[in-house]
């Protein structure tokens, strides 16, 4: 009997495994998640997700809600927040959980109107999958400022549709951190292609413009990551991970945008709590924050004026008008206001009114021809710059037309690197070294999310 069950497993599982394939065949690639996922992921472990699938969604959406409440657990003990971004389709037949826990302070954003490749579909595609997924998180009274392409694949065209649409920003965009090594997998690999990532050695962790679109980065490996595609389950595994992204972007002042997906909330709550544990000790502090905040930080930041008058031979006269919660740094002058010690070069000036001693103008000058994408960048990371033609006034001194985010890691580093007199902000709120956002799509809410995606054409 057992060997009779066994043979009719095998032959039934063969049987799937080609009606899959010949479905595949005759679908598009840019209508179908099974396609996609196969593409990007791998036929076997598209099965394998599948198995997964049922065993973590139900008939309705009560696996989800108990996910969320999962997820809640070490945010609210660390007294922290998330952003959920969800694909608005499913939403629409399930607004409960998710109205409830926006009450409770989670942030949603959209994830689509149908978990689709939108990097192949054009602009017309675009803008109406987005105003109908924007339509339907009115309707509901969800407030949302932000979106995250399915699959983390987008093109020219979803940054044109998402300004159009009138939303503040897109974490659109995989940043892979060098962590991973002794674990990686050609799957892991193959789904960093499909991503499209870039590379943490080359591009900052850090926001960045897209004309006026706030783009944050996506950083790898996240829980999907870590799980499926280096078949790591043990959580001091995933923790020890995790505290070493985290320790990067402490040490360079960057953003760790780390993603969990609330379905995976309960087999990763350890090492979700080991690092905001980390986090929450660290001094200078780290800024935990929702995706909505840091992009509305960042253009506060921007938006900081200042005023620096010569009062006679090397003493100069500092005004700052920025962000409450700004931290004005400065580095290598004498400072003639009460200070704190902040890192090896800089100190926190405890008032943004104050007078120092410096032999030149200490801020950042820039050739009157700069590209304004560089004072853009520059005014973003807390730089305070002036256009000027007069090179000998400053003490760090730019003649760039051209830049591009290419440029962005080596003039942070050239900027580190130099030790002349400067006055700066810092990068985040509160004095605090480096940032934290917790974040994770949510694609279905049940069985029947996951199959309606695959007749959508």
């Amino acid at each position: 009997m057992l060997r009779k069950i066994t043979t009719l497993n095998v032959s039934l599982r063969i049987q799937i495994i080609f009606i899959i394939k010949s479905y595949l065949r005759n679908t598009k690639v840019m209508s179908n998640p099974l396609l996609i996922a196969a593409k990007g992921k791998g036929f076997l472990p598209m099965l394998a997700r599948s198995r997964m699938i049922v065993n973590r969604y139900g008939l309705t959406a009560g696996k989800m809600d108990a996910a969320l409440t999962a997820l809640m657990e070490p945010l609210t003990h660390y007294s922290c927040s998330a952003t959920i971004p969800v694909t608005a389709s499913a939403l629409a037949s399930n607004p409960g959980a998710i109205k409830k826990n926006s009450l409770k302070g989670l942030e949603f954003a959209v994830h689509g109107l149908y978990h689709v490749d939108y990097s192949q579909l054009n602009l017309e595609q675009q803008l109406k999958h987005i105003r109908e997924a924007r339509g339907i998180f009115h309707q509901l009274d969800i407030p949302v400022a932000g979106f995250r392409c399915p699959y983390l694949r987008w093109n020219k065209d979803t940054l044109i549709a998402l300004e159009e649409t009138g939303f503040d920003y897109d974490s659109s965009q995989a940043l892979s951190m060098d962590v991973v090594d002794e674990f990686s997998t050609e799957t892991y690999h193959r789904v960093l292609d499909f991503y499209r990532a870039q590379s943490a050695n080359d591009y900052p962790a850090l926001p960045s413009w897209s004309d006026n679109l706030i783009r944050i980065p996506y950083c790898l490996p996240d829980d999907e990551a870590l799980i499926d595609r280096l078949h790591i389950t043990d959580t001091g595994i995933m923790a020890h991970i995790w505290l070493a992204m985290l320790d990067h972007v402490y040490q360079s002042g960057e953003l760790f945008t780390l993603g969990l997906h609330p379905e995976r909330a309960s087999a990763c709550q350890a090492a979700l709590h080991a690092v905001l544990a980390k986090a929450r000790s660290l001094s200078p502090s780290v800024w935990i924050a929702r995706l909505d905040e840091i992009a509305a930080w960042f253009r506060s930041l921007g938006q900081t004026t200042c005023k620096i008058e010569n009062e006679g031979g090397s003493l100069y006269y500092v005004q700052i008008i920025g962000p409450k919660r700004a931290t004005v740094l400065v580095r290598s002058s004498e400072i003639i206001a009460p200070t704190q010690p902040w890192d090896i070069d800089y100190k926190a000036v405890c008032t943004n009114e104050f007078f120092l001693r410096s032999d030149k103008r200490p801020l950042v000058g820039l050739t009157p021809s700069s590209s304004i994408s560089l004072q853009r960048f520059l005014r973003c990371q807390g730089y305070l710059v002036e256009l000027s033609a007069d090179s000998e006034d400053y003490s760090v001194y730019l003649d760039r037309d051209t830049f591009s985010r290419e440029d962005e890691r080596p003039l942070l580093a050239e900027l580190k690197q130099d030790h002349r007199p400067l006055v700066r902000l810092s990068r985040w709120p509160d004095a605090a070294r480096c940032g934290l956002a917790i974040t994770g799509d949510v694609d279905a809410f049940t069985i029947w999310d996951y199959g309606k995606r695959i007749f959508i054409r």
